[in-house]
């Protein structure tokens, strides 16, 4: 018999030869790039991710497929930038301004000064400068363009004449000098700098090179971390600027953009180390992360719900809409649905929707705020801040946990309140009442939700509600507002007349309807359902709620804004013109072996950082 040897040192060499073996052996390639010769782990060469459909133009003005916005953050970058807050989400940094001031005149109206940056540079070496982000603006704002994104600047002073005359020089933006920029606002919105000037759509522009502005790599000039090698249908590559001013060691000299081609294709790519980040992913993939207890889906600023037209009956009758609105039970209608990136709607804001103070919940010793006393805008910034407050991103968890929201309810409590609701307004037992018809967009999920509340109501009220897919043209023409004829509008005869911008189709009794923002913002999705809104295809009417939206619009610091918006969506769920059902998810996932990957709500995705993940010790 061998005896074993108890050399030390030979026990090590051999311990050695064992781990060499079994890392040959492995039947799945390890994504973490060979050691660098010093020992310290080698910054990834490239990337390559699944997360975008095909790019066709790299012009941030024009760019809507996608995942367009987390290439447009890696190619350019704006008067504010998102950087890692190390939990895994961005938040609001200074970019290519070093520094920004705000006034606030006594009628509310903002204006914001930035300073850029000295050494802020395009691609091509040249500076970047105030006049490129006035021309941007002025571009996208610009009517006979018909960008998508333009009305992002609805909130800058002159927006509105821009668009009657065409006259892009009415638009209050202004570059008094190279490194001076200059907005002035119709009134204060907290939004801005997250959604304006940290946003994908407003980066600044070359003037002079725009006529092959995007078209391809060559022609596009950046002035974000990275810039473009190679645009086609199905791959766009990106390669570390040589100029930009934080150029970072720890992310990828590469990055690799290759069309996503489904949600099972890509992730099995993810596994043989073909990919290294997908999104979307497959059925079995998500049934593993939710059966750990330890994910919840990524949030994205779209929910799902019922249009209901007050202007009609039965909906007319706030306790129908109520005994409606009480007969779901969203907890019940998402595990029937079985889709585990959907969640109960706590409103109709949906998660991902950022408050923008930066209040936290008090504690329980701590003493009472003065009532009166509201945050100066201007004390946050002090003239010059470096770096501003971060974004807080939960709208929807700072409702849940201390405002408005729920966390908990009786259904069944709920369901006979319901009934003795319907029994008031005369139909006891559903009886007598009226079939309704409910119209819903033809996809799979309007068709699958249709189906379940369907059921709720006739379990619980007794009610037989008819659904009916329809086309887009179809549902457009019975849920949108359709104008008024002059005649109509001047003699205001017309009992479903919303406000004087139009009125509810006679077609359109109930409605399956996904609510979206243009950008992360509760007020602009609540004030569609104000009295005069162009939006309001319920024909919804509240003193209190205008009341209420009116004060947030008015209000100039974010605190306060955020309570009046709270509030707003508390009475308008109340009053029952909308029931949100379910808020719509993500999900995503990196390769084995990586980290410093940070994201936003619908998912936008930040790679500056992206390295190998260090060895345990």
């Amino acid at each position: 018999m061998r005896k074993k040897s108890t050399n030390p040192l030979a026990r090590l060499l051999a311990a050695l030869l064992a781990c060499l073996l079994l890392s040959a052996c492995a039947s799945q390639p390890d994504p973490q790039p060979d050691p660098a010769p010093n020992g310290e782990p080698a910054e990834p060469r490239a990337l390559t991710v699944a997360i975008t459909g095909v790019q066709d133009t790299l012009d941030p003005a024009r760019v809507t497929a996608e995942g367009g916005e987390s290439l447009l953050f890696h190619l350019f970058e704006n008067l504010m930038r998102w950087t890692d807050g190390g939990d895994g989400w961005a938040v609001l940094s200074t970019g290519q301004a070093e520094s920004y001031s705000v006034e606030t005149d006594f009628a509310g109206n903002a204006t914001y000064t930035f300073t850029l940056r000295e050494d802020a540079r395009w691609s091509d070496g040249r500076a970047v400068t105030a006049s490129h982000f006035a021309a941007a603006w002025r571009r996208l704002a610009d009517p006979a363009e018909d960008f998508p994104h333009r009305e992002l600047l609805s909130v800058v002073s002159g927006y509105e004449q821009v668009q009657e005359t065409g006259d892009v020089s009415l638009l209050g933006v202004s570059a008094p000098d190279e490194r001076t920029f200059v907005v002035s606002l119709q009134g204060s919105h907290a939004h801005f700098l997250a959604e304006v000037c940290a946003g994908a759509w407003t980066m600044p522009v070359r003037d002079d090179l725009l006529g092959a502005w995007g078209d391809s790599a060559d022609a596009t000039v950046t002035n974000g971390a990275y810039t473009a090698v190679h645009l086609s249908r199905n791959l766009v590559t990106l390669e570390r600027s040589e100029t930009y001013y934080d150029s970072s060691p720890e992310g990828p000299d590469e990055i690799r953009f290759v069309t996503r081609e489904g949600s099972q294709a890509d992730y099995d790519k993810l596994l043989t180390g073909d990919l290294d980040l997908v999104t979307d992913l497959p059925q079995e993939a998500l049934q593993t992360l939710a059966d750990s207890g330890l994910w919840t889906p990524e949030p994205v600023t779209a929910s799902y719900g019922v249009l209901l037209n007050t202007q009609r009956p039965p909906f007319d009758d706030d306790n129908i809409r109520t005994a409606f609105r009480l007969a779901i039970d969203p907890q019940a209608v998402v595990e029937r649905l079985g889709d585990l990136t959907l969640r109960p709607a706590g409103g109709l804001i949906p998660y991902g929707v950022a408050d923008y103070g930066t209040s936290v919940r008090p504690a329980e010793d701590a003493p009472p705020e003065e009532p009166d006393a509201l945050p100066d805008p201007n004390a946050a910034t002090n003239g010059a801040p470096a770096e501003p407050a971060p974004t807080f991103w939960g709208f929807r968890t700072h409702s849940l946990e201390v405002v408005t929201g729920h966390t908990q309810r009786d259904y069944d409590a709920d369901c006979l309140r319901a009934r003795a609701l319907m029994a008031q307004a005369g139909y006891a037992g559903g009886g007598g009442f009226p079939v309704v018809e409910y119209i819903y967009m033809d996809t799979e999920l309007g068709g699958s939700l249709a189906r379940a509340l369907q059921a709720m109501w006739q379990e619980r009220l007794g009610v037989t509600v008819t659904v009916r897919a329809v086309s887009q043209e179809e549902y457009d023409a019975q849920v949108l507002l359709q104008p008024l004829p002059e005649d109509v509008q001047q003699e205001g005869s017309n009992p479903q007349q919303v406000g004087a911008l139009g009125v509810a189709t006679g077609d359109f009794t109930m409605a399956g309807q996904l609510f979206t923002a243009p950008y992360s913002d509760a007020g602009v999705m609540l004030e569609r359902f104000c009295s005069d809104s162009g939006g309001n295809v319920a024909g919804y009417t509240s003193d209190a709620f205008d009341i209420l939206l009116d004060s947030a619009r008015a209000a100039a610091a974010p605190e306060p804004r955020d309570a009046y918006l709270h509030d707003a969506e508390t009475i308008l769920l109340e009053n029952g013109p909308v029931i949100p059902v379910c808020s719509l998810g993500g999900s995503f996932q990196l390769a084995q072996g990586y980290t410093g990957l940070y994201r936003a709500p619908d998912g936008v995705y930040f790679l500056y950082g992206v390295k190998p993940a260090e060895a345990p010790q």
